[in-house]
């Protein structure tokens, strides 16, 4: 009895903080919309990508059509990061109204010295429902650059 107690201890407590995590995780739309700026952070496509529902549509002046679901989102930051690989958005306002979430942000892209070599003003409007984003609408100025 004396060599399983640890092991039953180690199961239980491994046990009680997974459960935890998924009770833990904060499902409201402020702070689902927070988690994704924050895995934009860390270029985390998948993560990103988790956080959209299946049937979710992704809307941007600089998309030829509509994106839908986890793979529009992680194709939109794939090609993203890919292109723009010192990204960084810093939100400057956040406005909740139940499900819909205001958000406006300057995205920065930095020279390999650390200064700034490009900055944008970009305002993202999301749905989120049941811990999801269901509809993600961006709107900047895509001063003439063609869609993709």
């Amino acid at each position: 009895m004396r060599g399983r107690f640890p092991t039953l201890v180690i199961l239980v407590l491994c046990g009680w903080t997974a459960y935890a995590d998924d009770r833990g995780v904060d499902e409201s739309p402020r702070a689902v919309v927070e988690r994704r700026f924050a895995l934009v952070e860390r270029y985390d496509v998948d993560g990103i990508a988790g956080l959209y529902a299946a049937d979710s549509i992704q809307t941007s002046p600089g998309f030829c059509t509509d994106r839908r679901g986890p793979e529009g989102a992680r194709r939109t930051y794939g090609e993203l990061f890919k292109a723009y690989p010192t990204i960084t958005a810093h939100i400057t306002s956040l406005i909740v109204a139940g499900e819909r979430v205001a958000v406006q942000f300057i995205a920065r892209i930095r020279n390999p010295d650390g200064s700034v070599a490009f900055e944008s003003r970009l305002a993202n409007f999301l749905t989120v429902q049941d811990g999801r984003i269901v509809r993600d609408d961006t709107y900047f100025d895509p001063k003439g650059q063609a869609c993709s």
